[in-house]
């Protein structure tokens, strides 16, 4: 691409030569490959009659057997619409019967800088290419966002990872020490409850025990007597 765009303005429309795009108050207009060039040969000599012998000659070449009319008359059409123009009243292209056609509108011609890529770098320094600038929080990999660790993650990596090596963490002495005296505390006012239900256990199983004892016995000497009766 080179360094400077050329551009050719009429009214609020503006052919950008090196781009191909045309753009009507600086939106762009989608417009095929062979109405552009037809219309950029008429505008380069606007006021001029341009016959359809030359059209032939520079946008199909002379040895084009192909329908050469009916393809120059739908590029012309083409034309007329994304211009808004019109074959009765034409503000931009005036067809002349059976000679061709003439640019009716002024036309500016300017040279203008070509805009500058933009370029990103990595951070081990190399150039990644021509890149849209993105926002800090978000990037783009594949075609797909992916929002960037905020602040207070990094924190909570650094802190877990730094508790893995054995490191005190500035900032969690606090936390961690009112989480160990709450859980103590809780500890102590339990005790005395937890040794209640313990003694309570230990009264209920004694009785149960005498009494399977005495169904044993019971049961051993009807055995006994039923095997040893006369």
């Amino acid at each position: 691409m080179s360094a400077t765009h050329k551009l050719l303005r009429f009214g609020v429309f503006e052919l950008n030569l090196d781009t191909e795009e045309l753009r009507k108050s600086g939106t762009v207009i989608k417009l095929a490959p062979q109405p552009f060039r037809l219309l950029t040969l008429l505008a380069n000599r606007a006021g001029q009659i341009v016959t359809r012998e030359e059209i032939k000659e520079q946008l199909w070449g002379a040895d084009t057997y192909v329908d050469f009319e009916q393809g120059m008359n739908h590029c012309v059409k083409q034309i007329r619409t994304v211009l808004g123009d019109n074959t009765e009243n034409p503000l931009y292209v005036e067809t002349l019967p059976r000679r061709g056609y003439r640019f009716l509108a002024p036309v500016v011609s300017k040279n203008v800088l070509a805009p500058a890529p933009q370029i990103i770098k990595s951070q081990s320094g190399v150039q990644s290419g021509v890149l849209p600038s993105l926002p800090a929080e978000e990037l783009r990999i594949g075609g797909s966002a992916v929002e960037a660790p905020s602040r207070k993650d990094v924190v909570v990596g650094e802190s877990e990872a730094l508790a893995v090596r054995g490191k005190p963490v500035q900032g969690s002495h606090a936390h961690i020490g009112e989480e160990a005296t709450s859980a103590t505390a809780a500890a102590e006012a339990l005790a005395p409850e937890i040794a209640r239900l313990r003694e309570s256990h230990s009264r209920t199983r004694l009785p149960l025990v005498w009494i399977v004892l005495l169904l044993a016995v019971l049961i051993a000497g009807i055995v006994y007597w039923h095997l040893h009766r006369p």
